[in-house]
C-alpha cells in the first residue's frame, strides 16, 4: 500500500476531476488524483487505429457556447474541426427515405409546424426554470411530478413518424425510457444548453465541434501536467473524515488530505463506504441519479464515401440498430467514421441479441441509407455505456419524477470537506464535457475560497 500526502485527493479523472485539480494547483494546493480505469477522460474515451486517427467512443462534441472546454483546448493547442454537414440529411420511414436539409424533415406541414410549436414551447417553460436550482421554480413540483414521456405522448405532435422522430430525439438526450425521466430535469438541461434546438443541432448547436486528435487530447495533456499526481488503476473504496482531515482509501494506495473533491457519476459514490456515512437525502439521490442506457458503435470505412455520393452522413430511422448516424470523420474524410447511436430501451433491445445478428442488421440499415459500400467497413467497434462499470451509463445521469424537487438543494452541497463535481451538479452546459469542466472549477474554488459546509458531516 502507497502512502500519499496532499491538500486534496480528486476522485475520478474525466474532466470534472483534472479540471478541478489543475485549478487547485493553480492555487497552490497540492494534489492527488485517483481515477479507478486505467487510462483518463472517464466517459470521454478516445482509442487510435494504427495510424493514429483518433476514435471517440464517448463524448466527442463541442457546441460554440461550450466556453470552458474551448477555453482548455486554446490553453494546450489542441484544434477543433467543424463536423461535416454538406450534403443530404435522410429520414427512414418504413419503406421510404427522405432527403432534406436543416434541422426538421419535411415530413408534413402539420407535423413540422407541430414539432417546432413542441419545441418553442419546453424552450418557454425551460425559461422558467434557474438553471443552477431547478427545485426553486415557481412550478417545480408540478413539472418534477411529470414524466418526460407524459409530456411528449400529449404534445400534439401530428402523424405517426413525426411522433416517433420527436421522441426518439427527446429519448437520445437522456438514453433512458421517457416515462423514467422528470420534466423538471428536461427544463433544467434545456436551460443549461439554451434551447433544445442547440442540443438538437449540429451547426450552432452540440454538435457542431470535433477535437482534433480526439476528445480525450485534452484531458490527456491536462494529465500529462499533472505527472506523478494521477494514480491509474485505483478504485476509492473508502472515505474516512475525522476533524480536519480526511483519509481516501483506494486499491493499492491511501491519501491522507484535507479535502476531497468527488468527480464520479452519482450512483457509484454509493460503493464508497464512506465515514461518517453519507446524509439520507443524499443515498436517496444517488439511488435514483443513474446513467442513460446509450449505445455507440463506429463504424470505419477506408473513407467517407456518402460525402462523394451526397449525403451529409446525418440520417434518422427511430427503432433501428442505427437510430442516429453522425459523421464522426476526421477533418480530412480519411478514413470515413460513422457514428450511430441507439437510446434506452432500443439499445437495450440491439444490445441483447447476439454480435453476429446484431451487426448485420446494423450495416444493412446503413447500406440502405448510403449505398452498398456501407457493407464493406474496416472495423465496428460497440460501446454499450450502461455496461461499461466506472460509468453505468451515458451521456449523463438522469432523474426520475418526484427527485429534483426533492433532494435537488444537496447535489453540489459539500458533505464536511468532502466537495462534489462531475456534469450532473454544473447548471450551465449541464450533461456535457463543458458542464464536466465547469465543476470541476466550481469545486476547486469552493475549497480555494474556504467555502464552509452547509451541511456538515456528523461527528464521529
Amino acid at each position: 500500500m502507497t502512502e500519499l500526502q496532499a491538500d486534496v485527493c480528486v476522485v475520478g479523472a474525466g474532466y470534472a476531476g483534472l479540471a478541478a485539480a489543475r485549478r487547485l494547483r493553480a492555487g497552490g494546493r497540492s494534489v492527488v488524483v485517483l481515477e479507478a480505469r486505467d487510462r483518463v477522460g472517464g466517459r470521454i474515451w478516445t482509442e487510435r487505429l494504427p495510424d493514429g486517427t483518433a476514435l471517440d467512443r464517448g463524448g466527442a462534441w463541442l457546441a460554440p457556447g461550450h466556453s470552458a472546454m474551448l477555453g482548455l483546448a486554446a490553453d494546450y493547442g489542441v484544434g477543433t474541426y467543424k463536423t461535416w454537414v454538406a450534403g443530404a440529411h435522410l429520414l427512414v420511414e418504413a419503406d421510404r427515405i427522405r432527403q432534406y436539409k436543416g434541422l426538421i424533415p419535411k415530413i408534413s406541414p402539420g407535423a413540422v409546424v407541430t414539432i417546432a410549436l413542441a419545441q418553442a414551447r419546453i424552450d418557454r417553460l425551460a425559461r422558467k426554470v434557474p438553471v443552477d436550482e431547478p427545485w426553486t421554480a415557481r412550478r417545480a413540483a408540478e413539472w418534477d411530478g411529470k414524466s418526460v414521456g407524459e409530456w411528449v405522448a400529449r404534445a400534439g405532435v401530428r402523424t405517426a413518424i413525426g411522433h416517433d422522430l420527436f421522441e426518439m430525439a427527446v429519448r437520445g438526450l437522456f438514453g433512458s425510457d421517457l416515462d423514467r425521466v422528470a420534466l423538471l430535469h428536461l427544463l433544467q438541461l434545456v436551460h443549461g444548453h439554451r434551447s433544445i434546438n442547440v442540443l438538437f443541432s449540429i451547426e450552432g448547436g452540440s454538435q457542431e465541434n470535433l477535437i482534433e486528435g480526439g476528445a480525450a487530447a485534452i484531458a490527456e495533456h491536462i494529465a500529462a501536467e499533472l505527472g506523478d499526481a494521477v494514480r491509474l488503476n485505483a478504485p476509492v473504496r473508502a472515505v474516512n473524515q475525522t476533524g480536519a482531515s480526511v483519509m481516501v482509501e483506494a486499491d493499492g494506495v491511501s491519501v491522507s488530505c484535507r479535502h476531497v473533491v468527488i468527480a464520479a457519476p452519482p450512483a457509484l459514490s454509493l460503493d464508497v463506504a464512506f465515514d461518517p456515512p453519507l446524509e439520507r437525502d443524499r443515498v436517496s439521490l444517488y439511488r435514483a441519479y443513474v446513467g442513460g442506457r446509450e449505445t455507440k458503435t463506429l463504424v470505419v470505412y477506408d473513407t467517407a464515401f456518402w460525402r462523394a455520393a451526397g449525403y451529409s452522413g446525418q440520417s434518422a430511422e427511430p427503432r433501428s440498430p442505427a437510430e442516429v448516424t453522425i459523421d464522426a470523420s476526421p477533418a480530412s474524410g480519411t478514413p470515413g467514421i460513422l457514428a450511430c447511436f441507439t437510446f434506452g430501451p432500443v439499445a437495450e433491445r440491439w444490445d441483447a441479441m447476439a454480435q453476429q445478428d446484431r451487426r448485420p442488421a446494423l450495416l444493412e440499415a446503413l447500406s440502405r441509407r448510403f449505398g452498398p459500400h456501407a457493407m464493406k467497413p474496416d472495423a465496428v467497434i460497440e460501446t454499450p455505456w450502461w455496461s461499461e462499470p466506472w460509468s453505468r451509463g451515458c451521456s449523463f445521469a438522469h432523474l426520475p419524477p418526484g427527485v429534483l424537487s426533492r433532494y435537488g438543494p444537496v447535489i453540489r452541497q459539500p458533505f464536511g470537506r468532502v466537495h462534489w463535481a462531475g456534469t450532473e451538479t454544473a447548471g450551465t452546459s449541464h450533461g456535457a464535457m463543458d458542464g464536466a469542466v465547469r465543476s470541476g472549477e466550481r469545486a476547486a474554488d469552493e475549497i480555494l475560497q474556504g467555502v464552509p459546509s452547509t451541511a456538515a458531516a456528523p461527528a464521529s
